[in-house]
């Protein structure tokens, strides 16, 4: 068995690319001194992928140890912690620590109500330029792709995840709550939005470069203004 590129990424985007493990929250995709940044995530079983692994007697079928729901994303040291230390971190403490982790990214896109356009435009302001600085600095068509692409791409794949990804949830919820505030054209680009939306969080998540992402729809970044 082997674990999916599908649930490899649906694991990335849940975890906001942190360690799950409560007192950790490790970055896993940190910086070096020499500017160069890398992946360190370690896909830890928290049922044991064999039987004669670290809890791996279980009920559950060896063919379902690689899915999702019994995988959290861990640094190398803590997977070495737990994996060593069983009769420590049993099973249910494990599943709890991930279901926590992933509801503290969901509460992230927790939207608030506002009373007028003036206070939504100021909220979102912040999201649009940082997705923007994100995208034209470290994009597909950015000057850095074309003169340093392997670090580029690995770069563009961590902010997608811990900042993009995070970002674009909070603007369609934000946008959601307050809809009663935006004019019948700011209606039609919040539709389009939410369509890009979902293509972009679906190629990141699925690894499916060649799906379709609809465009950015022109003038969204100005919504309520």
């Amino acid at each position: 068995m082997s674990i999916s590129t599908e649930v490899k990424r649906k694991l990335w985007a849940s975890s906001g690319g942190y360690c799950g493990k409560p007192d950790c929250h490790a970055d896993l995709f940190p910086f070096f001194e020499s500017g160069e940044i890398t992946n360190i995530e370690e896909l830890a079983h928290i049922i044991g992928q064999r039987e004669n692994g670290p809890r791996g007697k279980n009920n559950l079928p060896i063919s379902q140890r690689d899915e999702f729901e019994n995988i959290i994303l861990l640094c190398p040291t803590c997977h070495t912690t737990i994996d060593k230390n069983p009769q420590l971190f049993p099973n249910d403490t494990i599943k709890q620590w991930k279901k926590n982790h992933v509801e503290s990214i969901k509460n992230l896109f927790h939207a608030p109500k506002f009373g007028s356009r003036k206070e939504a435009a100021k909220y979102l302001r912040l999201l649009f330029a940082e997705n923007k600085a994100i995208f034209d600095k470290y994009g597909p068509h950015s000057e850095n792709a074309k003169t340093k692409q392997m670090e580029t791409e690995l770069m563009w794949e961590k902010l997608s995840i811990q900042k993009l990804l995070p970002n674009n949830r909070k603007i369609e919820s934000t946008v959601e709550q307050n809809q009663e505030l935006l004019s019948d054209n700011e209606f039609g680009l919040f539709i389009e939005f939410k369509l890009h939306r979902a293509g972009f969080e679906y190629n990141k998540i699925s690894g499916d470069v060649n799906s379709t992402v609809p465009t950015f729809p022109i003038g969204f970044e100005n919504i309520f203004q």
